[in-house]
């Protein structure tokens, strides 16, 4: 479906979008014959032309970057590491759109910074999986990994929570959010069949309280002595 929209998709930094376009956006388009026939400047890091629309890349590290664009859609990527007022700029460029869609995507830093302040305006979305007992529940630390036995656990009964249990979730909003401002969804490795409960635990193990919480968790950390 063609919704004939202009993009633009922010990354932190003039060498993140670089990367991020020559090394997943045009890899894509030439692994994709249909795509490729649709975009027009396939060779430009800075904007791409898809039929009669734009996507632009641009990043946080000036203002002026945030100028002279128009956009119905702004994706903020990596929203913790990017310039909080420079995303706020970006804002300005969907004032003359109809739609005003703003997607913010990152792993949380701190509490009620960056993109934890939309999650807080959000519906909160969780998945929710259910084990053989019929337990419906989201996955969280410590409570659904058992170190001992190094796979996932149902909170209510103790029973394993499979990979396949895992995958077959569904998300629901929190009670109390449904009419809330943002649409919001929160990712932890811990949902995602992929990753086992053993490297859960190992990253809990080897890697530093912060970058569990907001790698693995998909948390804000808030620090021991607070």
């Amino acid at each position: 479906e063609h919704k004939d929209l202009d993009l633009i998709y922010l990354l932190p930094t003039e060498s993140d979008r670089n990367t991020f376009v020559g090394g997943k956006v045009n890899r894509l388009l030439a692994q994709n014959p249909h795509l490729l026939k649709e975009v027009k400047d396939k060779d430009s890091v800075e904007q791409k032309q898809v039929a009669d629309n734009f996507i632009h890349f641009r990043g946080t590290f000036s203002q002026k970057a945030a100028i002279m664009v128009p956009s119905d859609l702004n994706i903020y990527d990596e929203v913790d590491s990017s310039k909080q007022d420079v995303i706020e700029m970006y804002s300005t460029r969907l004032q003359h759109s109809k739609l005003k869609w703003e997607w913010y995507f990152s792993h949380p830093s701190a509490s009620g910074y960056g993109v934890d302040k939309h999650w807080q305006k959000s519906d909160q979305k969780h998945w929710l999986v259910k084990c053989n007992e019929g337990h419906e529940q989201y996955l969280s630390w410590p409570g659904s990994v058992d170190e001992e036995r190094q796979c996932f656990q149902c909170k209510t009964c103790n029973k394993e929570i499979t990979d396949e249990h895992r995958r077959k979730g569904r998300w629901a909003r929190r009670k109390g959010k449904e009419n809330a401002e943002y649409s919001g969804y929160w990712i932890s490795l811990l949902m995602c069949p992929w990753v086992s409960a053993k490297e859960i635990i190992g990253y809990h193990r080897n890697k530093t309280e912060e970058y569990f919480f907001n790698k693995v968790l998909g948390l804000p950390y808030i620090g021991g002595g607070n």
